[in-house]
C-alpha cells in the first residue's frame, strides 16, 4: 500500500479558499515547508478566516502541531484515520505455533487426567466382580458414585482451565496486535485507528442474535478501501494473508 495521508475530515474548499487568501495577499514567502515546493504551490498563510453565520466570529483554519486546525482546542485538529479488520489478524496470530502447542499442551494434560479417571473406575470394577447381569454391591456403587462426584468436579475445573488459557492467549494477540498498529501508525502518520469488520463478509451464522452480534460488528457501513491497513499491520506481524 503506498503511504498517503487518511484524513478524517478533507476539503477542497478550504484549500482553494487558502489558495485564493494567499493570492490576494501576494508572493509566497521563502517560508521552510514539510515538504517540497512546486510552482503551483500558493503560500505559506499563516491561517484562513472563513465567514459562518451572521453576527458569528468567523472561523479561523490554521495549522497547528502539523494538522488543520479550527479552534484552540486539542480537539479541534483534523485527524488521519485508518482501520483494522482485527478478526482476520486474531485469528492468525493464535494459529501461531505458539499458541498451538500452548493449547495442544493442556489438551494433552486434560486427556492425561481424564485417563486416570478411567483406570480408577476399571479398578472399582475389578475389586467387585459380579455375575453377569447381577447388581454390583453397594459398596461398590458408593465408590462408583464417589468418583463420578469428583469426576464433575474436575470437569468443571478443566473448563476454567481451558477458560483462563483463552483469555491469556487472546490478551496476548491484542497486545501483539496493538503493538503492530503502533508501527505502522507511527511510519504513516495515522492518529486513530478502528477496529472494524468488512461489510461484504458473509454473516456465516443460523440463529438471530449471532446475526445480531455480526452486523453489530462491522463498525462501518460504508468505507474508502485507502483507510484499510489490514494488510501493513499483517506484514509488521509477519503474518501471511
Amino acid at each position: 500500500m503506498s503511504k498517503t495521508s487518511r484524513l478524517a475530515i478533507a476539503s477542497s474548499f478550504v484549500l482553494s479558499s487558502v489558495a485564493l487568501a494567499v493570492a490576494l495577499r501576494g508572493a509566497p514567502s521563502q517560508q521552510a515547508t514539510a515538504g517540497p515546493i512546486f510552482a503551483s504551490d500558493l503560500g505559506p498563510a499563516d491561517a484562513l478566516l472563513l465567514n459562518t453565520e451572521a453576527g458569528k466570529d468567523p472561523l479561523r483554519v490554521a495549522a497547528k502541531d502539523g494538522r488543520i486546525s479550527w479552534g484552540d482546542r486539542a480537539t479541534n485538529r483534523v485527524w488521519s484515520v485508518a482501520s483494522v479488520d482485527i478478526d482476520t489478524v486474531m485469528k492468525k496470530l493464535l494459529d501461531r505455533p505458539s499458541y498451538l502447542d500452548a493449547r495442544k499442551e493442556l489438551d494433552e494434560k486434560t486427556q492425561g487426567e481424564e485417563g486416570e479417571f478411567q483406570k480408577r473406575l476399571e479398578a472399582i470394577k475389578a475389586k467387585y466382580p459380579t455375575a453377569e447381569n447381577a447388581p454390583p454391591p453397594a459398596e461398590a456403587q458408593q465408590e462408583v458414585m464417589a468418583l463420578q462426584r469428583e469426576y464433575q468436579g474436575w470437569m468443571e475445573m478443566v473448563r476454567r482451565r481451558g477458560e483462563k488459557l483463552g483469555a491469556e492467549q487472546f490478551e496476548q494477540a491484542y497486545r501483539e496486535l496493538v503493538s503492530a498498529v503502533e508501527t505502522v501508525a507511527d511510519k504513516e502518520s495515522i492518529d486513530l485507528v478502528f477496529r472494524f469488520y468488512p461489510t461484504a463478509e458473509p454473516f456465516k451464522s443460523e440463529r438471530t442474535g449471532e446475526a445480531l452480534s455480526q452486523i453489530q460488528s462491522r463498525t462501518f457501513l460504508k468505507y474508502p478501501a485507502s483507510i484499510d491497513i489490514t494488510s501493513d499491520v499483517m506484514k509488521a506481524l509477519n503474518l501471511s494473508e
